[in-house]
């Protein structure tokens, strides 16, 4: 992709000045979408200036532009191009490329990116040619000698471990190899005597081996997708049949009647003849009788509706799946008045090769999706999604992730791949929000998110029930004030929408609440009448995990469930009274499931959990962004407590967003607050000195005449100063459980981290020397918009709009082998 970008551009005459430019050219889509490549490969900075590590790639510039040259005689995309050997002129062109790139290589530096960059401009179309004739395992001349250079064969011919993991990804080289008949034309296409022109009598890309190449890729992701489809098929109507929409080669629909058998019908739609051919031949190898394959574009699903209808389907009685496709729809246009965000970073070309903003694109993704979202609101959309990621992401993560190719060729072929967050927010706009607890994200421990899972489901209201005797134990007294409690509900719940948990709190939660549902539903077959099955949220807090805890079971219908076996299912709910929870309460009150309780006694003392439930086992616990906020004496109370009230063989699933220690790649929850504490009290110090911004004067003024001593025990108590280590947490739940931890990124947006430094009780807490809250706020606002933001998000751990929050994560069961005492 370097390669083809930085030869249309030598051509164009643009590499010689500052980057950017037009030089006479106009302002096409695909211009923006060259230079954005060299953007997210590290070669321009966001002045834009060409970068250290741009000027070094283009010293190299004539071998790149020689690179360019010969992957243009690729220029045919006839199903059988790559089934073909070479012609002479193309076989005599490649010895001459091979023997000037030999004796470059031979002074290179072999681990500069440069030199992978035009090894790739040589072994991609010789993979794609010695697959596509069958000589791949066995390569000889020209072909051999290139793979010798590579250290992929030994002088006996034999192939190296580096070799073999080439021939493990040869598949994948069809993506970036399908898009060669467009990068051939790359400089017809700046100048704008030509357009790409995507569906029927496409000339741009080889679609035979762009859909065995997307089958290879996508393929990894379709296990992970099992439980979901199996959580679908769970539920008492079942989907009459299962619809791929862009099926390409139908891998997807062949593995899932591995996993579903012949009792659901098999769908698969694409807008490729050449695609639902190869799919009739994968689906009768696999054993799927009578699939249905149907020509179809995913922007219309109106008419697919009409095409299911004359086979005797109605579109909503099915299961919607689809891979990576619908960045690949037609461009219609979206109402930009609508709130699509325009988050996203990407280049983006419209029909007419015109650029197109991101707030342009994602208003036309949420029009999409509001087309679908009539059609799936019995059973939802299955989606597996590809993201586009920053250039400065991609630029400080290099090899890392596959956007600087991935980004361009879809931007050149008219293809919308839009940010992780601003997909899941149009997502939100269209009304279809996902399944918390069943979302995957790839990779789940980097600053970025190149590929998604998710279940969206039109939005539901929250599930309640007709009130019925409550049994708490506790309750709010009348009149308690829940200002506090709703702003730490808005942190969590966008607009306080019960439906909309944030993106920073909802997969962690998502991954504890799958816990927990797993324990429950291993006791619903085995409960007899009169029995119950009872989670405990241990610091439930305003309620996030219990609630979304409840939507799952609700759509599992765990309480109808056990109502027919003459069984019960309860959620207790248990914290320290106050404002916090008792916002938790007012939301869950109306839920007959619910019971709460305080953990304090009358007389101030935490209680067992086991005298707190009135003596009731549990068969989980749930303990969702508590064990960072207990020291080490507190943590060695909780555990034999918990492990008191809960069953042998029950389970503990817990998450904490700011226990050590994090990767250089992400940071903890607090780490933003701590950065901004220290601000602060440096401005303090230095009050007399000057210099300090006029809030910061103003504040420090009017400073509380309390000890230094006095506010930090506060603050410290809000925020533990030094987070505690995961390690020291497992150790302390060792002698009552067993289980393992995992680490989990998630992205909490710059706007987030302020709304945490907001809610009442940090503040107050937190800097507790300043008495007045709107000169309070105002320090928070200058240091965290001003210093502490711009700060990390400049770091590794920064996020296109925000910071890579890490998540320990934990499954642990309650073990037979001892007893718990304690507290």
């Amino acid at each position: 992709m370097l390669a083809s970008a930085v030869g249309a551009l030598d051509a164009a005459g643009l590499l010689d000045g500052a980057p950017g430019g037009r030089g006479g050219l106009p302002d096409t889509g695909y211009l923006r979408a060259l230079w954005r490549c060299l953007a997210a490969a590290g070669w321009i900075d966001p002045t834009p200036a060409w970068t250290e590590r741009g000027r070094n790639a283009l010293a190299h510039r004539a071998r790149y532009v020689a690179g360019h040259r010969f992957l243009a005689r690729f220029d045919d995309n006839a199903p059988d191009s790559w089934a073909r050997p070479w012609d002479a002129p193309t076989g005599a062109a490649f010895a001459e490329a091979l023997d000037a790139h030999e004796k470059w290589r031979a002074t290179a530096d072999p681990g500069a990116p440069g030199t992978a960059h035009l090894d790739a401009t040589l072994a991609v179309p010789a993979i794609l040619t010695l697959r596509g004739t069958g000589r791949l395992h066995r390569p000889e001349g020209d072909f051999a000698r290139l793979f010798r250079l590579l250290g992929w064969l030994d002088l006996d011919g034999a192939w190296t471990p580096r070799g073999g993991a080439a021939l493990g990804f040869a598949d994948h080289c069809g993506l970036i190899g399908s898009y060669l008949p467009m990068l051939s034309r790359l400089e017809p296409l700046l100048r704008g005597e030509l357009l790409v022109a995507p569906g029927e009598g496409e000339w741009h890309c080889q679609r035979r081996i762009n859909v065995e190449a997307s089958a290879a890729a996508h393929r990894r992701y379709f296990a992970d997708a099992d439980p979901v489809i199996e959580e679908v098929f769970r539920r008492r109507s079942r989907p009459v049949f299962v619809a791929d929409m862009g099926c390409g080669d139908g891998s997807w629909l062949a593995h899932l009647h591995g996993l579903l058998g012949d009792g659901v019908r098999y769908v698969g739609v694409d807008v490729s003849p050449v695609a639902l051919d190869r799919a009739r031949a994968v689906l009768r190898a696999a054993g799927v009788s009578d699939p249905l394959l149907l020509l179809g574009d995913v922007t219309d699903p109106d008419a697919l509706a009409g095409m299911l209808a004359r086979h005797g389907l109605a579109i909503e009685d099915g299961l919607h799946i689809r891979s990576f496709i619908d960045h690949d729809r037609t461009y219609v246009g979206g109402d930009p008045g609508g709130g699509a965000p325009g988050w996203s970073s990407g280049a983006y070309v419209s029909p007419a090769g015109a650029p197109l903003s991101p707030a342009q694109v994602e208003s036309d993704l949420v029009a999409h999706l509001r087309r679908w979202a009539p059609h799936v609101r019995e059973h939802g959309l299955v989606v597996l999604e590809a993201h586009g990621v920053a250039p400065r992401l991609a630029a400080r993560n290099p090899g890392a992730l596959h956007s600087v190719a991935l980004d361009t060729y879809h931007a050149l072929s008219h293809q919308y791949l839009v940010e992780h967050s601003a997909f899941l927010h149009c997502c939100r706009l269209a009304g279809l929000e996902p399944v918390g607890h069943l979302e995957r994200r790839y990779p789940s421990d980097r600053p970025f998110v190149a590929v998604s899972l998710n279940h969206l489901v039109p939005a539901r209201p929250f599930p309640r029930h007709a009130p019925g005797e409550r049994r708490d134990t506790w309750r709010p007294a009348p009149g308690t004030d829940l200002t506090d409690g709703r702003g730490l509900h808005d942190l969590l719940f966008t607009g306080g929408d019960l439906a909309r948990p944030r993106g920073w709190c909802a997969g962690a939660t998502g991954i504890v609440v799958r816990h927990v549902l797993e324990a429950v539903e291993a006791r619903v077959g085995r409960v007899g009448p009169g029995e119950a099955v009872r989670v405990l949220d241990y610091g439930a807090g305003t309620g996030l995990a219990s609630i979304e805890l409840v939507k799952a079971c609700a759509e599992r219908d765990v309480a109808g469930r056990l109502a027919e076996r003459g069984a019960s299912f309860e959620l207790h709910l248990v914290d320290i009274p106050g404002s916090w929870f008792a916002q938790g309460y007012a939301l869950l009150r109306d839920l007959s499931w619910t019971r709460f309780h305080a953990l304090r006694g009358a007389d101030g003392r935490f209680r067992p959990l086991l005298d707190v439930t009135g003596g009731l086992r549990m068969d989980a616990v749930l303990a969702n962004m508590v064990f960072h906020l207990l020291d080490g004496k507190a943590m060695r109370k909780a555990a034999p407590s918990i492990a008191g009230v809960l069953r042998p063989g029950g389970v503990l699933a817990f998450s904490a967003p700011d226990l050590a220690a994090p990767t250089g790649s992400s940071l903890l929850f607090h780490d933003a607050n701590r950065l901004m504490r220290r601000y602060w009290l440096a401005a303090l110090d230095g009050a007399r000195t000057g210099g300090l911004a006029p809030v910061l004067r103003e504040a420090a003024a009017s400073a509380r005449e309390v000890s230094r001593s006095s506010a930090q025990r506060r603050a410290d108590r809000r925020i533990l100063p030094t987070p505690r280590h995961i390690d020291a947490v497992a150790a302390e739940l060792a002698p009552y459980f067993s289980g393992t931890a995992e680490r989990r990124t998630y992205e909490i947006l710059a706007e987030e981290c302020l709304m945490t430094a907001l809610v009442p009780a940090n503040q107050q807490e937190f800097l507790a020397e300043i008495p007045d809250r709107d000169l309070r706020e105002g320090v928070i606002r200058h240091l965290l918009l001003d210093r502490v933001l711009p700060e990390l998000m400049d770091g590794p751990a920064g996020t296109a709009r925000g910071l890579n929050l890490e998540w320990k994560l934990g499954r642990f069961t309650r073990t037979a082998r001892s007893t718990p005492t304690g507290e």
